[in-house]
């Protein structure tokens, strides 16, 4: 794989996340009500859903010496 065919997955890969990160944040600004009709989890699920994704991320922790 060529440098440039890497820069661009990497761009496609960015684009593709802040897209999708828009998008979650626009739902999240909709009032209760027309999240609850189209199938949004309510503020009860999403602590559990937060819990799942953080815990599979554990930061790498520098020691300073």
């Amino acid at each position: 794989m060529s440098v440039f065919a890497s820069i661009a997955r990497f761009a496609s890969d960015y684009l593709t996340r802040r897209r999708r990160m828009h998008t979650y944040l626009e739902l999240l600004s909709l009032p209760p009500e027309i999240q609850k009709d189209i199938g949004w989890p309510t503020e009860e699920e999403m602590p559990r859903r937060l819990e799942r994704r953080t815990r599979t991320y554990q930061p790498i922790q520098r020691r300073l010496v």
